[in-house]
């Protein structure tokens, strides 16, 4: 169990509670109070703080105030627990930067939603050196809306949001998703600049990047589409002067799974999906890294939620 989560409360059941409904996914660490709590973060690295709101002396809303001033602390993901939160409170915890509100009685009443918030809030925490200050802002808006939209279990509506997201982040011509069904595909998602779709959009099968990602099973960057072996839809891409391109492939592992392997794909999951960006300037070598990991990490949302809505 590499991921550590800190929880802050000072009502002694809720340590118990919290600590038996994820102790076998994660290491447990437990504060009852906020000086608690800085102490563990002053000397251990966490994943996640999920924390109560309301204690004495210094409340969780004061706790998230005091560490967005600490530069690596600040980005550590929280999720607040509470009974009773205000529109008031919940809008102050958001400008903060707290993921999301828990309300305590899940823990009794619904114990897997408590768990799938928690293992999607670790998996988009995706961290990336280089990102300007706008792309920062529109990746942790981006994880934000993933998150409210996969809560309400559509999954065609947070392909649709993962898929905008990204356009905005690295401001795309050609935005496209496929389910993959063996050797078959369909387009589920496609958005271009024009309107103008590539001839047989939704047979990414005929393609030979198409076998090349399946056997792979990693992303690829291509900046000259027109003079590489890799990319979709080459023809295309060329009329429309779209030089730039971005194949991300997703695979049937959810949150948990990919947790549990570390952030790593195994080697044995079937490809489920492929994401596709495409532009006419060139994607830099940190925009990559963030669209890939993010896609990747974000794509267990997915199949989970596909997987949900089929069974």
């Amino acid at each position: 169990m590499n991921y550590k989560v800190l929880v802050i409360d000072d009502d002694k059941p809720i340590h118990f509670m919290v600590k038996s409904l994820l102790k076998k996914e994660f290491q447990v660490l437990n504060a009852h109070d906020v000086q608690e709590a800085i102490d563990i973060l002053s000397e251990t690295h966490v994943n996640l703080i999920l924390s109560d709101i309301h204690m004495p002396g210094i409340s969780g809303l004061e706790f998230l105030e005091s560490i967005r001033l600490d530069e690596k602390k600040k980005k550590i993901p929280v999720l607040i627990m509470t009974n009773l939160p205000t529109v008031e409170k919940e809008q102050k915890a958001y400008d903060l930067g707290a993921a999301d509100f828990i309300k305590k009685e899940l823990l009794n009443n619904d114990k897997e939603k408590v768990l799938e918030i928690i293992r999607m809030k670790i998996v988009t925490d995706v961290r990336v050196d280089g990102l300007d200050e706008d792309q920062s802002k529109k990746k942790d808006r981006l994880v934000m809306k993933l998150m409210e939209t996969a809560i309400t279990g559509s999954f065609p509506k947070t392909v649709e949001t993962l898929c905008e997201g990204l356009n905005e982040i690295v401001s795309t011509k050609f935005t496209g998703f496929w389910m993959v069904h063996g050797d078959q595909t369909n387009a589920l998602h496609l958005k271009t600049a024009n309107a103008n779709n590539p001839e047989n959009a939704d047979d990414l099968s005929k393609e030979k990047t198409f076998e090349h990602l399946k056997e792979s099973k990693e992303p690829y960057l291509s900046n000259h589409v027109f003079k590489e072996d890799e990319g979709f839809f080459v023809d295309y891409s060329r009329e429309e002067g779209l030089a730039a391109e971005i194949g991300v492939p997703l695979f049937a592992v959810s949150e948990r799974d990919l947790l549990m392997n570390n952030m790593k794909i195994p080697g044995d999951a079937e490809m489920f999906g492929v994401l596709l960006l495409k532009r006419s300037v060139l994607f830099s070598s940190t925009e990559f890294e963030l669209v890939s990991r993010l896609i990747k990490q974000s794509g267990s949302i997915l199949y989970r939620l596909f997987k949900k809505a089929n069974s």
